[in-house]
């Protein structure tokens, strides 16, 4: 089975959409219940950071460069993190206030990005499932090892703590609808998303990749039970996501299962009859898909405070390709230019340690 990941990039740029346009548009088939893509990146990013670290499975070194990797992984989210709430911080004490007195002293914790280890919500209101990843993030060299020395055990940890989660979270959830006192509904609301829990999602993401990479799928081999698959999990996700009641049953991840197919299938397209997705342009946006998610709260602050209301579909359409368009310049004058400064000072601090082959 060949590998082809060409097909993931735009469906996280249609991830992302479909939460901007659940937090800024009105309820409609494609919006509905948007925040359940949240879940997906969640899935497709232990996905990703498996088959970006393939080599490891094949060296003769069992030990993980814990160090090189948090360092990538910090050159490549934290920037625009941080730049997004730096422009959210401007807004509000410049502009005009978006959040209680309160953000005074939760600040710190947004900079560190550890806000949803703590407490619900985020200044940037998409940036608690940032905080969520950079949890994922910390454990994933541990994971990763634990899952090459073996394999069967990770799997079997993985799918327990999912379904583990999964009912504790829905329990969780439920409680979130009583009348309990402060206290204990604080910490329940804290408890119902922690990354403690989400991080089965991302776990199974993981798994996914792993077998995605030892091309154990046979059944994909076949590109018609691929496509047949590839229309039935889509018309599930949407199907489950519009007619499933109450938005609690979704938010805990019961659609991961149906991912871990659906990727499996997407990805096992031979490139020749995936040459459209392929495209430059298609894997542009999926490359300013995060910034997309990232930014959609302070742009559409500033939108709408400058330029025009954003109340009907016709107007968020043109939000939307204006943030596109911003996202796009940011990717070329901010993003990249930010993760190979971060990069750069690494290697070149890395230099003395290691022999320059190219050199010799």
């Amino acid at each position: 089975m060949e590998r082809n990941t060409d097909t993931l990039y735009i469906l996280r740029f249609i991830a992302a959409i479909m939460v901007v346009w659940y937090h800024f548009g009105s309820p409609t088939f494609f919006s509905y219940n948007g925040g359940e893509a949240v879940n997906f990146f969640f899935f497709i990013s232990g996905f990703v950071m498996i088959v970006a670290n393939a080599r490891y499975f094949k060296s003769e070194n069992t030990e993980f460069a814990r160090k090189e990797f948090y360092v990538k992984r910090f050159a490549r989210i934290y920037p625009l993190y941080f730049l997004a709430l730096l422009a959210q911080a401007i807004f509000h004490y410049c502009i005009k206030t978006i959040d209680t007195p309160t953000v005074k002293y939760r600040l710190i914790f947004e900079v560190l990005g550890i806000e949803r280890w703590l407490y619900v919500g985020a200044f940037n209101a998409p940036g608690w499932t940032i905080s969520c990843e950079f949890f994922f993030y910390l454990f994933f060299p541990f994971l990763i090892v634990y899952m090459r020395k073996n394999e069967k055990r990770f799997k079997t940890v993985a799918w327990a703590y999912f379904i583990f989660t999964y009912c504790l979270t829905l329990v969780l959830s439920y409680l979130t609808e009583l009348h309990l006192p402060t206290i204990p509904k604080l910490v329940v609301t804290g408890l119902r998303l922690n990354p403690v829990f989400l991080i089965s999602i991302f776990m199974l993401g993981m798994l996914c990749g792993k077998v995605f990479l030892d091309r154990k799928a046979r059944f994909f081999r076949n590109q018609i039970n691929s496509l047949i698959t590839v229309v039935l999990c889509i018309a599930i996700v949407f199907l489950v996501k519009f007619y499933v009641p109450g938005y609690y049953v979704l938010a805990n991840g019961l659609l991961s299962p149906v991912y871990f197919v659906m990727i499996l299938a997407i990805t096992s397209f031979k490139k020749k009859d995936t040459t459209f997705f392929s495209a430059k342009p298609l894997i542009f946006l999926g490359d300013i898909s995060y910034s997309i998610y990232i930014f959609q709260a302070p742009f559409m602050n500033y939108f709408k405070m400058f330029v025009m209301p954003i109340g009907t579909w016709p107007a968020l359409i043109v939000a939307t390709l204006a943030l596109i368009a911003f996202c796009s310049v940011l990717y070329f004058t901010v993003e990249m230019p930010c993760k190979n400064l971060i990069l750069n000072f690494f290697n070149r601090k890395r230099a003395p340690k290691e022999p320059d082959f190219a050199v010799l």
